[in-house]
């Protein structure tokens, strides 16, 4: 049994993101997901979790949520070394940085990886699309990574906040169409050996189907996917259209 962590679902679910597990769950029967709300420790503190998976949130909620894990930082590290599986999605992606800027207020993040992020709240909020490329060997510790091909990433995102510094190194997906972590970089996500965190909302297992697969694999399951042919027609037609549309 697969045992993956669906981290406080009763604040990260603004977009459906909670199902980005129950599809997991359905793709496999030795797929177990734990549910962790914000008033209980999490299975991974004590537990062996084979993923764990953080959606997108409010700012108020996103505050919360760094203060909740803050105690656990160590042992996320520990976990991100060890090669656990990690998918963020949204804007919790910046919990996991050095700061979030929000007007004269510093937000102290984390500091799992070192980048910082910035609220514009009296702005628009930033609604584009995204197609990239993610290259499973790059940032991977995993041997296995060598032999699987490029994965090209579709992305939806809307949001008041940008991230800002060195992405060279750790990014996740290079942006072909679309902006990176900010307006004024192709380098978007974040990738250390199995970590990944996107600013991408929504069900995103559904939205990438070969990710779903890779996943899969990654946890030596096998990635036959519910409604395969299905997905992967709307995602091929997806694809098309925005290459057609945005490029």
């Amino acid at each position: 049994m697969k045992n993956i962590e669906l981290l406080y679902p009763d604040y990260c679910n603004i977009y459906g993101e909670s199902y980005n597990m129950e599809y997991l769950r359905r793709c496999n029967s030795s797929i177990n997901v734990i549910e962790t709300v914000h008033k209980t420790e999490p299975a991974f503190v004590h537990d062996k979790v084979d993923m764990v998976y953080l959606g997108c949130t409010t700012e108020n909620k996103q505050e919360q949520i760094i203060e909740l894990l803050r105690p656990y930082k160590t042992r996320i590290e520990e976990l991100i070394e060890e090669g656990t599986i990690f998918l963020i999605t949204g804007n919790s992606i910046e919990i996991f940085g050095q700061s979030i800027t929000d007007g004269t207020r510093i937000i102290p993040g984390l500091g799992v990886f070192d980048f910082t992020s910035t609220r514009y709240m009296d702005d628009d909020r930033h609604n584009s699309q995204y197609v990239g490329t993610f290259n499973p060997s790059f940032g991977s510790k995993d041997v296995r990574d060598e032999n699987e091909s490029p994965i090209t990433m579709l992305g939806h995102r809307s949001q008041f906040s940008f991230s800002y510094g060195d992405f060279n190194s750790n990014y996740f997906i290079d942006i072909e169409i679309g902006i990176g972590m900010n307006p004024e970089t192709k380098r978007e996500g974040l990738r250390r050996n199995n970590f990944f965190a996107t600013y991408s909302l929504g069900p995103y297992f559904i939205l990438n189907p070969l990710f779903a697969k890779y996943i899969l694999r990654k946890m030596n399951l096998d990635d036959t996917l519910v409604f395969e042919k299905e997905i992967m027609e709307a995602y091929e037609y997806r694809l098309k259209e925005l290459r057609e549309n945005l490029g």
